[in-house]
C-alpha cells in the first residue's frame, strides 16, 4: 500500500514489472531520483491503478523518502514474499556469491543493511 495525494493505492510488482524495471534502470535503480521513482511506482501501480502514471505521480509529488521506502518495501516483497529479506547470519560473503552478480548488486543497492547483516558487520 502506498499513500499518494490523500489516497491509498495497492502497489504490486509482478515478475514482468521487475523485468521492465531492470531493463530500464539496470540492477541498481536510484530510488531517490524523483523521475526514476515515479516511473518505478507507476509500473507497480499500473495493473490496479492505471490512472497513476509517472507524470501524475510527479504532479502530486508525495514526500520523497516515505514514498521511496514504500516502493522499496513493495519490491522487496516481490522478491522475498512476506518473510522479507532473509537473515543469513553465519554465512560468509564468499559463500553468498552464488546468489549472482546482478542480483547481489541490486539487493545491495536496495537494502544496504542486508549486506551488513550477511557479512556480520
Amino acid at each position: 500500500m502506498i499513500h499518494i495525494g490523500g489516497h491509498d493505492y495497492v502497489l504490486k510488482f509482478t515478475w514482468r514489472a521487475l523485468s521492465e524495471i531492470e531493463q530500464k534502470y539496470g540492477d541498481s535503480p536510484n530510488l531517490f531520483d524523483p523521475d526514476v521513482i515515479a516511473v518505478i511506482a507507476a509500473i507497480g501501480l499500473r495493473d490496479r491503478h492505471p490512472e497513476m502514471a509517472a507524470e501524475r505521480i510527479m504532479d502530486l509529488s508525495p514526500p520523497l523518502v516515505p514514498f521511496a521506502k514504500a516502493v522499496q518495501t513493495a519490491i522487496q516483497w516481490a522478491y522475498f514474499g512476506p518473510e522479507g529479506i532473509p537473515n543469513d547470519e553465519g554465512r560468509s560473503v564468499k559463500k553468498n556469491r552464488k546468489a549472482g552478480g546482478s542480483w547481489r548488486r541490486f539487493i545491495t543497492r536496495l537494502c544496504p543493511a542486508y549486506l551488513r547483516e550477511s557479512s556480520g558487520g
